[in-house]
């Protein structure tokens, strides 16, 4: 006798569903409701892990020298922070010139400012205007004020592109 037959109802309009069916049933449908609660919380940790662009604007700032200190790094109010142009460099330290280390999280923070459907598309963007691979065609970075005391900025110039990170430290700005 099969008592895992597909559901039945009886003469009075009861169902006949077996107990082991409708609980392999009822689990199946639980694992399936907590997966799916599970899969962007796993996606959300995946990019806490990485940090966001504002957590490695920090992170890069605290790993500046002295002398790269001084080329980059601004008060928040200074007026370069607010100069927008074409093709230009906000300072004459190109991004070349930092370490190995430093590049991969000036890179992380462009990436991270850009949805993850489109990053790779805008940085590939960036390479073709510049004719280089990476950001060493020409770009610069500048940073204003002191990320994680206040208000602060990343500004990322080259040829046509012009990327800041404020951490929401400009009301009203839409980024």
């Amino acid at each position: 006798m099969n008592t895992e037959s597909s559901t039945d109802c009886t003469s009075d309009g009861t169902s006949s569903t077996s107990r082991r069916t409708f609980l392999r049933t009822s689990t199946g449908a639980a694992a399936g409701i907590g997966a799916a609660g599970f899969v962007p919380a796993l996606a959300a940790k995946k990019k806490e892990a990485k940090g966001t662009p504002e957590t490695l604007v920090k992170t890069f700032y605290d790993t500046l020298n002295e002398e790269q200190h001084k080329m980059i790094c601004f008060p928040f109010d200074h007026k370069l922070r607010l100069k927008v142009d074409n093709n230009w460099q906000i300072t004459k330290a190109k991004v070349e010139s930092f370490t190995k280390d430093q590049q991969a999280m000036i890179k992380d923070i462009f990436m991270g400012i850009h949805s993850e459907e489109y990053a790779e598309k805008v940085f590939d963007q960036v390479e073709w205007d510049s004719g280089i691979d990476g950001f060493e065609g020409g770009s610069s970075v500048a940073v204003f004020g002191k990320p994680g005391t206040g208000k602060f900025e990343f500004v990322l110039t080259g040829r046509h592109c012009t990327r800041r990170c404020d951490g929401d430290s400009v009301e009203g700005a839409a980024f």
